[in-house]
């Protein structure tokens, strides 16, 4: 292959892979995104089969479903077809290898924990603290011995932070100060590794209130994520609660998985994960207390995850942009199954206090989500909702 086929077909593929971007359906996105490493993997990208790809990724969600997910090829050139059908013995292998529905209890592990420190005692190797620096800016960071930790204003072995207190002052080579402490679960929300937009702590702190949680519930979540909201959820529900979620990307399961293994220092028996998109799931008709859906179409994960809320039970949609909060509580509405419906925005605005100067700060945490919360009656009853007719 010459270099101008090199530069021309690694054109071709970021057409696809921006048609592939574009899709509403999340699950069929995914697909589609892992057919095309594949046949950049297997180099098979022929003007052929370009023009074919082409044309199947610009066909309707519900063509790519049955052409995907029912495993039917029919009416698919024959090349394609071939190269679909290879995709799909590899697709089913590599979700089998890569993700583990539920975690092996018999043999837990142990890592170094955020959480599970006891706050009285001093650093020991392996934890995670957080240094607070002159200007209030935090950095998450491992106690390693033999390590330093290295930031712009100068760097500090390790070695003088672990066996020291929480609240500690230490000083770089550069003559900064830092105080270390324990992260708190906001801290650690907003620096551990992610690959999707997180449910950041302002909104996370009222979806606890208004949707109730506590220990001993059990709950549904779908849109997995890197892991945030499952992290608020699991440390509410307490150990007595269990939480369900559904996430049909596996790398983001991984992601996940780390960052919550991290978290607590080993996996939370009572968190099941499974691979699947929720509107394929077959979901236990009224078996859970509260549900968390955070996904690209909500009211597509609505009809599945109604289903297995149990009357009384606290429904909770989050939407960054406003057509997809509409479509929800349009949807909860015609549903005839929820009350209560509410749709909330929480805007932070911290404030600058020094001396004479008291005024709001420059910058604040302004939109990041809508919440949409809402309560399911008892089947058969009939409530009209005048507030909105």
């Amino acid at each position: 292959m010459t270099e101008n086929d090199t530069l021309t077909q690694s054109k071709e593929l970021k057409k696809l892979e921006f048609l592939a971007s574009r899709r509403s359906s999340a699950e069929i996105e995914e697909l589609l995104k892992g057919f095309l490493k594949f046949i950049q993997r297997k180099n098979l990208l022929t003007p052929e089969i370009f023009d074919d790809v082409d044309s199947l990724l610009q066909q309707e969600d519900e063509n790519i479903r049955n052409i995907f997910l029912g495993g039917e090829v029919e009416n698919v050139p024959d090349v394609l077809r071939y190269v679909i059908q290879a995709f799909l013995m590899y697709w089913k292998n590599h979700v089998r290898q890569t993700i583990q529905e539920q975690p092996d209890t018999t043999k837990p592990r142990h890592v170094p924990s955020v959480h599970s420190a006891r706050h009285e005692h001093p650093f020991v190797e392996g934890e995670w603290v957080v240094f607070y620096d002159a200007k209030g800016r935090t950095y998450l960071c491992q106690l390693r011995s033999g390590t330093q930790f290295t930031f712009h204003h100068g760097a500090l072995p390790l070695d003088d932070v672990i066996g020291k207190s929480e609240g500690t002052v230490f000083k770089t080579n550069k003559g900064a100060h830092l105080v270390a402490f324990r992260p708190t679960l906001k801290e650690y929300l907003l620096k551990m590794p992610r690959h999707a937009q997180v449910v950041y702590p302002k909104d996370s702190g009222v979806i606890v209130l208004w949707a109730d949680l506590r220990p001993g519930l059990r709950v549904l979540e779908s849109g997995l994520g890197s892991g945030a909201l499952a992290l608020v959820i699991l440390k509410e529900i307490g150990p007595t609660g269990q939480l369900v979620s559904y996430e049909i990307r596996h790398s983001f399961i991984q992601k996940a998985k780390r960052n919550i293994e991290r978290y607590f220092g080993y996996e939370p028996e009572n968190h099941i994960i499974h691979c699947e998109d929720i509107t394929r799931a077959r979901i236990e008709s009224e078996s859970f207390d509260r549900v968390f859906l955070d996904l690209p179409t909500p009211t597509e994960g609505l009809a599945s995850a109604s289903a297995g809320l149990k009357p009384g039970g606290l429904l909770v949609s989050i939407s960054p942009t406003i057509p997809q909060i509409q479509e929800t509580v349009e949807w909860l509405r015609a549903s005839h199954m929820f009350v209560n419906i509410e749709v909330l925005e929480n805007l932070l605005r911290p404030w600058h206090i020094r001396g004479h100067s008291v005024r709001p700060a420059h910058r604040m945490v302004a939109h990041t989500t809508f919440i949409v919360v809402a309560r399911k009656i008892l089947p058969g009853q009939s409530f009209r909702d005048d507030s909105y007719f």
